[in-house]
């Protein structure tokens, strides 16, 4: 009989970790789900709580696959015991490493404790594992925005093209892939997942993170504060986090190279100024009217709409072109395409936003 796969996930509370969490469990994987205890509430319970929000049954059904580890990335070994590390060597297979701030405006030093030191520290505990247990690979999830603010195609084994960033994140982001690059040189299989804009599910639009740019676009535009709006020209790379994660383990599944990048999308971008006139259908509000940027630049912006805009439209690096045509490829190849983004999809997500956040109506 064929043993059980077993997975070490971080950043279970997040989007991608919490999604990723979910399907595996139902797909028979055993899931050491690495949290945090926070807020007064212990690591299983956010666990719980994240998956629940998911699919109500999921625990019930999985309950014995799963296995929360009170940790913390930032910390030296996770922050896990040795104990927990002896028994984590003799069984993981694969780590997934989602953990990550998110956050586009943390200082760079408090962001790369995270994003960067969490990403030293897993990679290290990865190195131990290869040498004394049974680990074959780690999947790193990283951004597509690493690219900064390159301008031009950006191919799937790029990374240091001399971008600058205009922001932590992204450069936080580009520092845990040298460091990965630096560890695939020891003997570690590291694949990277760059994603891009995540959404919610296609089918329902379902979604915790209204935190995220385009949710954010989706909250100033209802405040019907701009007559004006900077959309035309301006195209986003995005993708359901349904066919994120389904991408994500097709590729871990796949009998690929090592040491490989991905890119967890297709080519096809997202019109920024179609977006806003089918989010204006949608949800109701008055649609400013659509200009470019060079003219939105030249008209007068009160302190408050500079704040609304300052880590939003903005962030967009409309110059490159995110070329994610291998990994298409690859994943047409075993019967998977993306779904995107479209007048049959987009007012899924736009109703689910109107039915749980603050969006009028």
């Amino acid at each position: 009989m064929n043993r059980q796969k077993t997975v070490l996930i971080t950043g279970v509370t997040g989007l991608i970790g919490s999604y990723l969490t979910m399907v595996m469990l139902k797909r028979g994987y055993k899931v050491y789900a690495l949290a945090r205890s926070r807020d007064n509430k212990s690591a299983v319970d956010r666990v719980s709580s994240i998956l629940k929000f998911w699919d109500e049954d999921v625990l019930s059904r999985n309950y014995d696959s799963l296995d929360v580890l009170d940790g913390d990335v930032s910390k030296e070994n996770i922050g896990l015991s040795k104990h927990s590390i002896d028994i984590l060597k003799r069984e993981v297979d694969e780590i997934f490493h989602s953990a990550a701030v998110t956050r586009f405006n943390w200082p760079l030093e408090n962001i790369r404790k995270v994003n960067v030191g969490g990403t030293l520290n897993v990679l290290n505990l990865a190195e131990t594992f290869r040498q004394h247990g049974i680990l074959r690979k780690v999947n790193h999830i990283s951004s597509a925005y690493v690219c900064g603010d390159y301008v031009g195609v950006f191919k799937e084994d790029d990374l240091d093209l001399g971008q600058g960033f205009d922001s932590t994140y992204e450069q936080s982001k580009f520092e845990a892939e040298k460091l990965v690059e630096e560890y695939r040189t020891q003997g570690l299989w590291i694949d990277i997942l760059r994603l891009p804009l995540v959404l919610g599910e296609s089918e329902t639009g379902k979604t915790f993170n209204f935190q995220q740019s385009v949710y954010q676009l989706l909250h100033i535009w209802s405040m019907e504060i701009f007559d004006h709006f900077p959309v035309r020209e301006i195209y986003f790379n995005a993708v359901s986090v349904d066919d994120c994660c389904e991408a994500i383990i097709r590729i871990s599944s796949m009998s690929l190279p090592v040491n490989k990048n991905y890119h967890i999308f297709n080519c096809e971008k997202v019109s920024l100024e179609r977006f806003l006139d089918i989010s204006s259908m949608v949800i109701g509000f008055k649609k400013p009217e659509p200009t470019t940027l060079a003219d939105f630049m030249g008209r007068h912006l009160t302190p408050a709409q500079k704040m609304l805009l300052a880590n939003n439209i903005f962030m967009f690096n409309n110059n490159v072109m995110l070329d994610s045509s291998s990994t298409d490829k690859i994943l047409r190849e075993d019967g998977f395409s993306f779904i995107g983004f479209s007048e049959d999809t987009l007012p899924r997500l736009l109703k689910y936003c109107v039915k749980e956040s603050s969006l009028k109506k």
